[in-house]
């Protein structure tokens, strides 16, 4: 997946490719193939969507707004703020400290809640009291590189703004 997303180009569907991509017998890479569109982790789409091209510091403004209903920011795992949309300066830069705080709570806890409680997500949220999410943190890893979507509203993250988002996260941050 990593290996698709980081593409500067569409990758037309060829069962050896796959075969090679995955590591896996033809007939088993196929299996993968299908489970992964069925479940879908994977579309193939008749007329593949343009690659987003340009700069992270370009393409954050255009991406960031499309992925919920409220207000967006992305931080690194430090509490830097690579971009946001909707926040005041003063209360993004806050925010992005917050989310660095949180990697670092749940790094310090990761233990207790996987083995003890078996939560193995590595996402948080504020809720409001019937436990709907007012502010969402949701952990994107790019090889060892952590980053914080923090998402106000209803996320979006089943639409092609977040598949361009990962693509150039990965395209810039991922270490092969």
């Amino acid at each position: 997946m990593l290996q698709l997303l980081s593409a500067d180009t569409h990758i037309p569907y060829l069962g050896s490719l796959l075969q090679k991509l995955t590591g896996l017998p033809e007939a088993e890479a196929e299996t993968l193939l299908d489970k992964a569109v069925q479940h879908g982790f994977i579309d193939l789409p008749e007329a593949p969507e343009s690659i987003a091209g340009g700069t992270i510091e370009e393409l954050l403004p255009k991406l960031l707004p499309s992925l919920a209903d409220g207000r967006v920011l992305l931080a690194d795992d430090q509490g830097f703020c690579l971009g946001q949309s909707g926040f005041e300066d003063e209360e993004a830069e806050a925010i992005a400290g917050m989310a660095a705080d949180l990697v670092s709570m749940h790094e310090r806890h990761q233990a207790l809640l996987g083995r003890h409680l078996g939560i193995d997500g590595s996402s948080w949220a504020l809720i409001d009291a019937v436990g709907q999410s007012e502010l969402g943190f949701w952990t994107l890893h790019v090889g060892e590189q952590k980053f914080l979507l923090i998402l106000e509203g209803m996320p979006h993250l089943n639409r092609q703004p977040f598949v361009d988002l990962m693509s150039v996260l990965i395209r810039r941050y991922l270490d092969y």
